[in-house]
């Protein structure tokens, strides 16, 4: 019978047929090997960052009381070694999951091939040395002594669709320190495809808090160090290959000596807030750390329970553990939301160990409005409850007026006057507008008016008035507009501090500038 293939069948010997099966078994086996490697450093890291958390944590409680000169320091120092374990695990677990010997700069080689990067530091032989060791890595680096010619390349290289990945900004540079580069950098939609990386002398734990809420990447100290820079690009570049957001770097901060809640202690005594996670450890922790606060505070160790308690008991915020054996917090989260009625909303925080970089977008997809990473840190969680709920009036506490004008000044130089005429005819236009958008209740409008605002108000170095804005545009992309009426109260009366400011300095070197009208008279 004719063969209608358009190739000969050969018949296989027995000694093939078996070498065939011999081969496919190994393949099976070594992808089986694989794949439980890969869940075997999960749980690794998953396990380590759980016991810490409780380590963390507890070390946190403890620094907030009155502590001896040299215990304070005893403190320090393990939190600080705790940092560093966490970090050194998470790079060695992000790096490579193959761990054989000698793969490090292989796998460093590999993640930063044709990542294309920029430097600014006025040092020639730090350039010099930086370019040379970037590049024998296969990064395409361009390096550069001034900000202007920087932010030149930058701009064209946005714009010619081949941006830079990864931007590090030395923090003294002349013009405009690195810091207030980063942060106009990170709030430019047009480099939203750039991490932004400072390197810079010690900073306290506070500082790393700010540059992470600043939109910075990571944090390096001086001098810098080789294995640091390149640990640091390696996982930066593995997460623009994964298109993950990177969770901030900051390699060895200093833990600040003050006590961070004196003024906070009971700044959320009306507040009833759910703890869910199924770790005894993490729940104590975070019912210690929230009490703090003032919060009345319920746990639940897992999401059934959290449901129960829930539809028993009416609470102001829910922090929901990501990770949970039989129902995890994705589904607890989506069957809350599905029981939500009609103008009513509950914000629910996630927060986990941080094992999967996309994590984050992951909560907020499935309709959680937040995300904390552990182990949990006071200043951290204190941010969050302050975005959230609404605090009880204190007089001691007081928003930082700290700003950048002055810097930004320096850096445009005879182009700051015209800037500040731009920003203070503009401004009130679009708090007019911000204003009628929330008397209409239209979130997806305030979002975006005060995204606006975030932007203009940051580029000209008004930093508290950006996150003002910047709070404001979250909570209105979640439709929580309630509290939007005081919150921009207080955008305004900080509004007029930069106004004041800002004709202050021109007074003396340009003509009065026409003052903007009230901006209440639109109200």
């Amino acid at each position: 019978m004719p063969s209608y293939l358009p190739f000969t069948v050969k018949t296989l010997t027995a000694a093939q047929r078996a070498r065939i099966v011999r081969r496919r078994e190994h393949q099976s086996s070594t992808m089986s090997n694989a794949q439980l490697d890969e869940r075997l450093l999960g749980d690794l890291q998953r396990a380590v960052n759980t016991q810490m958390n409780g380590i963390v944590g507890a070390l946190e409680m403890i620094r907030q009381n009155d502590l001896a000169p040299d215990q304070r320091e005893m403190i320090h120092l393990a939190q600080s070694s705790a940092d560093s374990l966490l970090m050194n695990i998470e790079q060695l677990l992000e790096s490579n999951s193959d761990l054989g010997i000698g793969e490090g700069f292989n796998s460093t080689h590999h993640a930063l091939t044709d990542i294309r990067m920029l430097f600014i530091n006025t040092n020639p032989e730090t350039r010099a040395h930086v370019e040379r060791e970037l590049k024998q890595r296969g990064a395409r680096i361009d390096c550069f002594d001034i900000p202007k010619t920087a932010l030149a390349a930058l701009e064209n290289a946005a714009i010619a669709g081949d941006p830079y990945r990864i931007a590090l900004l030395d923090q003294k540079i002349p013009g405009m320190d690195g810091e207030t580069l980063g942060t106009a950098i990170g709030n430019s939609p047009l480099y939203r495809d750039t991490l932004v990386v400072l390197i810079s002398s010690e900073h306290s734990r506070d500082d790393a808090d700010r540059l992470a809420q600043a939109g910075f990447s990571a944090w390096l100290p001086k001098p810098l160090q080789q294995t640091m820079l390149l640990n640091t690009l390696s996982m930066l570049c593995s997460c623009i290959a994964k298109k993950d957001a990177p969770r901030f770097v900051c390699a060895g901060v200093r833990v600040n000596a003050e006590h961070i809640i004196s003024d906070s202690s009971h700044a959320f005594a009306h507040c009833r807030v759910l703890a869910v996670d199924d770790n005894p450890v993490n729940l104590q922790i975070a019912e210690h750390m929230l009490a703090r606060f003032g919060c009345q505070v319920d746990t639940a160790s897992d999401g059934q329970q959290a449901l129960r308690l829930v539809n028993e008991q009416h609470y102001d915020l829910i922090l929901m553990d990501c990770q949970m054996p039989q129902m995890d917090g994705y589904h607890t989260t989506a069957l809350l939301r599905a029981a939500e009625t009609d103008g009513s909303h509950m914000p629910i925080i996630g927060w986990s160990s941080g094992i999967n970089r996309s994590e984050r977008d992951t909560c907020l997809a499935i309709g959680m409005d937040d995300f904390i990473f552990k182990p949990i840190r006071m200043r951290p969680l204190n941010d969050m409850l302050t975005r959230w709920l609404k605090p009880v009036a204190n007089d001691k506490v007081l928003m930082p007026q700290d700003d950048e004008l002055d810097a930004t000044q320096e850096m445009f130089g005879d182009d700051f006057a015209e800037l500040v005429d731009l920003f203070l005819t503009d401004s009130p236009k679009r708090f007019v507008l911000l204003h009628e958008a929330i008397l209409a209740k239209d979130a997806l409008t305030v979002a975006k008016f005060a995204h606006v605002l975030c932007g203009s108000t940051a580029s000209i170095g008004a930093t508290t008035l950006a996150s003002l804005c910047r709070e404001l545009e979250i909570r209105a992309k979640n439709n929580m507009l309630d509290d939007a009426p005081s919150r921009l109260t207080a955008i305004e009366l900080e509004y007029v501090r930069i106004d004041n400011k800002l004709r202050s300095m021109l007074s003396h070197t340009t003509p009065d500038i026409e003052s903007p009208p009230d901006l209440h008279d639109k109200h």
